[in-house]
C-alpha cells in the first residue's frame, strides 16, 4: 500500500475520464460535458437559464466594471509614467499623483481582502482610506509647493 493510498488519494486517471473531458467543458451541458466520477456517479455542470441581471448605482461597480476599470487605470498608468517623464507639465504631474494613489489603493483593497480577518476589515479599510487620501495631499502638496514629482524623481536618478 502506497502512501497515497493510505492518506485517501487517487490518481487522476481513476476519478475522471479524461476521454469524457473536452474543450468545451465550459460551453454548456452535453454528453461530452459529463464527468464520470469514481463510484459511477458523474458530474454535470449546470447553467443557469436566467441569469441575475446586475444591480445599478454604486453596487452595480463593485461587480465585473470595478475590474475593468483598475485594468484601464494600470494600462493607462504605462503611458502616463513615461509621459510624464517626457512632457513634464503641471497636468502630467497631478495626473501621475492621482494615478498613483488610486492604483495603490485598490492594490491594498486586494491585499487586505485576502490577508486582513473579516472582523478587523472595516477598520483596516478606514485606515486605507486615510492613507490613501495622505499621500494623494501629499503627492498634489510636492507639485504645487514644490518641484513635482517628476523632476524628483529625475533629480534622484541624476544623483546616481
Amino acid at each position: 500500500m502506497t502512501l497515497t493510498e493510505t492518506r485517501g488519494f487517487r490518481r487522476i486517471s481513476h476519478t475522471i475520464n479524461p476521454v469524457c473531458v473536452s474543450s468545451s467543458f465550459l460551453g454548456g451541458p452535453s454528453s461530452k460535458t459529463m464527468i464520470p466520477m469514481a463510484g459511477g456517479a458523474t458530474i454535470q455542470p449546470i447553467f443557469p437559464e436566467n441569469h441575475p441581471q446586475p444591480s445599478t448605482g454604486l453596487a452595480a461597480l463593485a461587480n465585473s466594471a470595478h475590474w475593468k476599470i483598475e485594468r484601464i487605470v494600470a494600462l493607462a498608468m504605462l503611458a502616463v509614467i513615461p509621459g510624464s517623464f517626457v512632457c513634464d507639465s503641471v497636468f502630467m504631474n497631478y495626473l501621475l499623483a492621482a494615478s498613483l494613489a488610486i492604483h495603490a489603493h485598490w492594490g491594498m483593497d486586494s491585499v487586505l481582502i485576502d490577508y486582513c480577518p473579516r472582523n478587523a476589515l472595516p477598520l483596516a479599510n478606514i485606515i486605507r482610506y486615510v492613507l490613501t487620501l495622505m499621500a494623494f495631499v501629499g503627492l498634489c502638496y510636492f507639485n504645487y509647493n514644490d518641484m513635482g514629482v517628476t523632476k524628483a524623481l529625475k533629480a534622484l536618478w541624476s544623483m546616481y
